[in-house]
């Protein structure tokens, strides 16, 4: 029986004739030389493996075959319309690239494949060029402003080059360059220039250039792709060791053997999902690794992180069935998107309720409920006195808005305090940070509690004061029987801790964190408790750049030590290098930390895509602002792109019913979605920028940059000085996270 594999080609398999290329695979697998198949070689081919079969009349599906072993191996690389199909196979190399020990195609003579240009001297910036992300960005003071550099300002800055030590000849002899690739690579003025040659290469070539590009030593860059030169004896077999570095390939290729369930799967993610599949070198090397204790995995929006936890969780399944593993992240609605990612993954696979063995995805909310509904009354009891202090609280009624009731407590307890520690803001964060943080039940305790991260500094006085608003606070939510859901995480997280001093089992072996930047502090308390101290016992994916959330606390306070077990995926594959250059340009002026409290940055990101120029508009007022953005809409649809892969970002949820109504009125279908959810076929989507996270789209018009809307004062401006500057980093990082939606085009909006 003939093996296969799939590699990662530049197309997309045709939908309506995949149940055919299906069927024509499988027969591949159990016979080559089925009749129908038709397996031909070609008269005239560059590579002499290089076949053809019949998947329909008119469609051929495009094989490379080697004979090892006494084993036929084939590698299919796409299928094309008949004569496309020819032309492909005839000009199409497959090899081993000796200097990166990787299999890799040279398509010298694919239809449509790019071709590398020859530059002038001058720097020439163009809309379908690529680009590597600038140098980072001096900090500068935080104003109430976010100031936009003109885009075609920010991509011609992009000076960074190949370091003068490499040559013609090292391109060739270490990355394994064509020659005259290397000169033109080499001659390139504009990292622009030199991604449109990346852009050309076979993947492995392309991205050890763009790292070189970035300032990378090569050992480094071998060791983040899994690359590693191959010596062979000069009489070697070549077919023997291409069907070797196919079957360990780290990217690129998948290597499916005779199982037709694995040629499925593969099948339908090179249709839908090729990141189910083609792992990148790197993010495989995060899913399968052990860890001795928790890891935290850090990277820019579009990095994968995403992809490395769902694929991390199914690994850590399949190794050991009965492990009982949590998927989890900040909201319901973003859990429900790690669900349908699972799905897709695996679409066999069965999600189970918390404490199972198997996968359980769930909201810190809903984990919170479970542990507080499975526990025993008396249990229950015990935590809230240790969370809340002594007096009977049912917890009947759950709020997440502590706003209103800490304004009422206020007033009542009428603290001689300064406005600005009277704010709900200042005063709901102290109380999160600092009092649920510490376990705090009484003026002592609070006198005494770590403040760490907090930035204003309080006095004993002012302390003291505070304690009256916290314990009238209390005596209302005891009274109405009330427990906001960082409370209700306090509580869980008690329930837990006393199991584990009695020796009872915890719910989960392995606990998986997404989106960790905008986890709070009893979140952070919950996760601990949730799983036992142990090899693999947290992976946590974070990005300080897209916290849009509360306030940062370091994992160290919890019991999570993450000393030596870090790393940074830099590579981004879903937004355009000028978009995500242009999103980064955005962040300059804010000084961020990660959550070991080290300080974070950009310089390293890069992304493997490549676009038009973002354009930033200039509006008079709102109306124009929405007739602009009508424009816009019906220029792309009427282009041909499908509404669905469009959306439209504003500040606040007011502004999304307003806009709406305006694009209703314009003919622009469109729905206003939710968090982690998007309007639907045929539809424009308009959302908030909150709700916009975790999501992408072809085409993304951000609204209101600049204006009162981003940064929104109300957010900040009767904050104290500290928190006004931790506000603004937060009004700042949305506004990136919302730039960073869109894979393709990106236009802003802003008043002029």
């Amino acid at each position: 029986m003939p093996f296969v594999s799939m590699a990662s080609a530049k197309n997309k398999v045709d939908g309506s004739i995949k149940k055919q290329i299906l069927d024509f695979l499988h027969k591949l697998m159990k016979d080559d030389t089925t009749p129908g198949l038709h397996i031909e070689p070609m008269q005239t081919a560059r590579d002499p493996r290089a076949r053809t079969g019949r998947v329909t009349d008119s469609w051929r599906a495009v094989l490379f075959k080697m004979e090892t072993r006494g084993d036929s191996h084939y590698v299919y690389y796409g299928t094309w319309p008949h004569d496309q199909a020819n032309a492909i196979a005839s000009s199409t190399v497959l090899k081993l690239n000796l200097a990166l020990g990787t299999p890799e195609f040279e398509d010298q003579g694919m239809p449509d494949a790019p071709a590398v240009p020859s530059y002038p001297a001058a720097p020439v910036v163009q809309p379908e060029s690529a680009a590597v992300i600038p140098p980072e960005q001096p900090n500068a003071e935080s104003s109430d402003e976010i100031a936009l550099a003109d885009p075609e300002t920010v991509i011609a800055a992009w000076t960074n080059k190949l370091p003068e030590n490499w040559t013609v000849q090292t391109l060739t002899d270490q990355v394994g360059i064509a020659e005259a690739t290397g000169v033109q690579a080499l001659a390139a003025t504009t990292q622009a220039q030199l991604n449109t040659i990346v852009d050309a290469l076979p993947e492995a070539q392309g991205l050890v250039l763009l790292g070189l590009a970035n300032g990378e030593l090569l050992s480094d860059l071998q060791e983040e792709l899994g690359l590693a030169p191959v010596v062979v004896e000069p009489d070697h077999d070549e077919n023997h060791e291409l069907d070797k570095a196919i079957r360990g390939s780290k990217g690129g290729f998948v290597f499916l053997g005779d199982n037709s369930e694995e040629l499925r799967k593969a099948l339908e993610a090179s249709d839908l999902d090729e990141w189910r599949v083609f792992l990148h070198p790197e993010q495989r090397k995060y899913v399968q690794s052990d860890r001795s204790g928790s890891f935290r995995m850090t990277g820019g929006a579009g990095t994968g992180k995403t992809v490395v936890l769902v694929h991390r969780a199914h690994t850590l399944a399949m190794q050991n069935p009965q492990a009982r593993i949590l998927l989890t992240t900040y909201t319901k609605a973003l859990s429900g998107s790690l669900r349908e990612q699972m799905a897709k993954l695996d679409s066999s696979f069965q999600l189970v309720e918390m404490g199972q063995q198997g996968i359980s995805v769930m909201g810190m909310d809903q984990i919170s409920y479970r542990v507080i509904s499975d526990a025993a009354l008396a249990e229950v009891q015990e935590a809230v006195a240790k969370v809340l202090g002594p007096g009977r609280n049912e917890l009947v009624e759950r709020t997440g808005q502590a706003g209103k009731e800490l304004r009422l407590a206020v007033q009542y307890a009428d603290p001689d305090l300064p406005e600005k520690l009277i704010t709900p803001a200042f005063l709901e964060q102290e109380y999160l940070s600092v009092v649920l943080a510490n376990v705090v039940v009484d003026e002592k305790g609070y006198l005494r509690a770590s403040r760490t991260g907090r930035g204003t500094a309080l006095n004993r006085a002012e302390r003291k004061e505070l304690w009256k608003v916290f314990a009238q606070y209390r005596r209302s939510n005891r009274m109405s029987q009330r427990a906001t859901f960082p409370e209700l995480a306090a509580i869980a997280a008690q329930i837990l801790t006393a199991k584990a001093e009695r020796s009872e089992q915890l719910p989960f072996d392995h606990v998986l964190v997404d989106e960790a930047q905008d986890f709070h502090a009893t979140h952070w308390m919950l996760l601990r408790a949730l799983v036992a101290k142990g090899p693999n016992d947290m992976f946590i994916a974070e990005d300080s750049h897209q916290r849009i959330y509360g306030q940062k606390i370091p994992m160290s306070r919890f019991g999570i030590d993450i000393r030596g077990r870090s790393r940074r995926l830099r590579l981004n594959y879903r937004t355009t290098a000028e978009n995500l250059a242009y999103a980064i340009s955005i962040l300059s002026g804010g000084e961020y930390t990660d959550l070991a409290d080290e300080a974070e940055s950009t310089k390293e990101y890069r992304s493997v895509r490549s676009g038009p120029v973002p354009q930033l508009v200039s509006v008079s007022d709102q109306q124009d602002e929405s007739q602009k953005v009508i424009t816009y809409l019906q220029g792309w649809i009427e282009a041909g792109e499908e509404p669905k892969n469009i959306a439209v970002l504003v500040r606040s949820e007011q502004r999304a019913t307003m806009l709406s109504a305006a694009l209703t009125e314009a003919g622009v279908l469109n729905a206003v979605a939710k968090t982690g959810g998007t309007a639907g076929a045929g539809k424009v989507t308009v959302m908030t920028m909150h709700s916009s996270k975790g999501l992408e789209f072809f085409k993304v018009i951000v609204m209101g940059v600049g204006s009162d809307e981003i940064p929104a004062k109300w957010s900040y401006e009767k904050l104290p000085a500290a928190e006004q500057k931790d506000a603004l980093l937060r009004e700042r990082s949305l506004l990136y996270v919302a730039a960073t939606r869109a894979r393709d085009e990106l236009v802003l909006t802003r008043s002029a």
